[in-house]
């Protein structure tokens, strides 16, 4: 999830944003997976698909004719908040390229609770570490927002250009140590200390990564999770999740809005992060 980006990189901003409302911020009874109706998505043609998958690092100085070449297989599919894009245990057939909203990866545990192993947003690719792994997917992927876009491109063509081109096998190997960087920010996140540092060492991930508006105290990070969300992912209440977020918002450096999170006052979330 850490990006290595610069600020002001043109290509954070050429993803779509999630505007939700405030109401995503409270309960839901919603349960993650249940059975419902697919979004509809327009597939686009070819010419304008290539240009949408060229914006992801996975096809970074990719010729636009190969990119092209891989889109003939590939579909554009909406997913509805909760709805899963795989499960454990399926078999790998597609590579997800994420173009708005957050993908959780996560597994039940023995006693049935659900833990949260990675987060991955807007510019990310998802599938390829167990793709060339050669297992079946070992997490859950559930999708965090409604409507969520997603470009899905079957494997074989995948495996192809990979063969061909050194450039695109490059590409595939710094997109596969997403996998363990997201394990690696799992540990920091768990290994912070109080619930106050867990939930600044989150953000301070989630601004690096996706963060837009970004200067050298404020920062705005245009999406929004849900108390559950959070909570799973710090392993912490609920309720003192909602409570370190109204104390930030009491203290004036942080507001939430239908646009996500913006905050005015970075050094005060740099003054809770452990040394």
């Amino acid at each position: 999830m850490v990006s290595h980006k610069k600020p002001g990189d043109k290509s954070e901003a050429e993803f779509f944003p999630i505007a939700l409302p405030r109401s995503v911020f409270f309960r839901t009874k919603f349960v993650s997976g249940s059975r419902i109706a697919p979004l509809p998505a327009e597939q686009p043609e070819r010419d304008e698909l290539a240009r949408r998958m060229r914006r992801f690092e996975l096809f970074a100085r990719i010729t636009v004719a190969a990119i092209k070449e891989i889109a003939a297989d590939t579909t554009v599919r909406v997913y509805r908040r909760g709805e899963f894009i795989w499960r454990r245990g399926d078999k790998v057939d597609k590579i997800i390229l994420l173009e708005s909203g957050f993908v959780k990866a996560a597994r039940r545990d023995r006693h049935g609770a659900n833990k949260t192993y990675g987060l991955y947003g807007p510019g990310d690719c998802l599938g390829l570490f167990a793709l060339f792994a050669g297992t079946k997917h070992i997490i859950d992927a559930v999708a965090l927002n409604e409507g969520q876009r997603t470009i899905c491109i079957d494997v074989a063509p995948i495996f192809k250009l990979a063969e061909k081109s050194s450039r695109f096998s490059s590409n595939l190997h710094s997109q596969m140590s997403r996998f363990t960087e997201a394990l690696i920010n799992k540990i920091e996140i768990i290994s912070a200390g109080t619930m106050s540092q867990r939930l600044a060492v989150l953000m301070m991930q989630l601004l690096d990564r996706y963060g837009t508006d970004k200067n050298e105290n404020s920062a705005h990070l245009p999406v929004s999770l849900t108390l559950e969300q959070i909570s799973e992912i710090i392993d912490a209440r609920l309720e003192t999740v909602a409570r370190v977020l109204g104390d930030w918002k009491r203290a004036g450096w942080l507001v939430i809005d239908s646009n996500g999170s913006h905050f005015s006052n970075l050094d005060k979330l740099r003054e809770l992060l452990p040394d």
